[in-house]
């Protein structure tokens, strides 16, 4: 979203009443810590006064820098002192570059546990791949987006979601929980 606290903050009441789930803001167009707050805290205050069960999103880019964006390393901070319930981190640039390209699997580790210190949850998303979900499981987050995962060649455009893929994901999930109550 571009910097303006107001009309996104009237996008979000507007998604607010329909009664959704999550309401989740990108902070593409947000170039500091102190504006990415001050936008998410409106964002927050709209959504919480229409429904406090829906949780809000903040989505910072893990190639921020190719785009002038918010440090991503922030996004758990940032999250905390605008009262958000998500921190999440994708990729803004869709050219084949995954998450793992910019976040080590240590580096992603210290993002999940100070996010988890601060009582948020955890999103990650970014041209993931189903060779990528064992990893983030063992991290703990919470929630992993995929699409191009589930999609026939791993094409995100125009390619289908089938049960064969969402099956694959679904074990290959279900597999590294599993190891990880080990």
């Amino acid at each position: 979203m571009p910097n303006l606290p107001g009309s996104i903050s009237l996008a979000a009441l507007g998604a607010a009443s329909l009664g959704v789930n999550y309401v989740k803001v990108s902070l593409y167009g947000v170039k500091t810590q102190k504006d990415a707050v001050y936008l998410m805290k409106n964002v927050v205050k709209a959504v919480k006064d229409c429904n406090k069960s829906i949780k809000v999103v903040v989505a910072g880019y893990a190639d921020g820098q190719r785009i002038d964006s918010v440090n991503p390393k922030v996004i758990p901070k940032i999250a905390k002192n605008a009262g958000c319930d998500v921190a999440m981190l994708d990729t803004a640039i869709k050219d084949g570059k995954t998450l793992f390209d910019y976040f080590s699997l240590s580096k992603l580790n210290l993002f999940v546990d100070e996010a988890h210190k601060y009582g948020l949850q955890v999103a990650l998303a970014g041209s993931l791949k189903r060779e990528h979900l064992a990893p983030l499981c063992s991290l703990g987050v919470d929630i992993i987006g995929l699409r191009g995962a589930a999609c026939t060649g791993n094409d995100r455009l125009n390619g289908r979601i089938t049960r064969e893929a969402v099956t694959e994901i679904v074990k290959i999930i279900k597999n590294a929980q599993q190891q990880g109550r080990k």
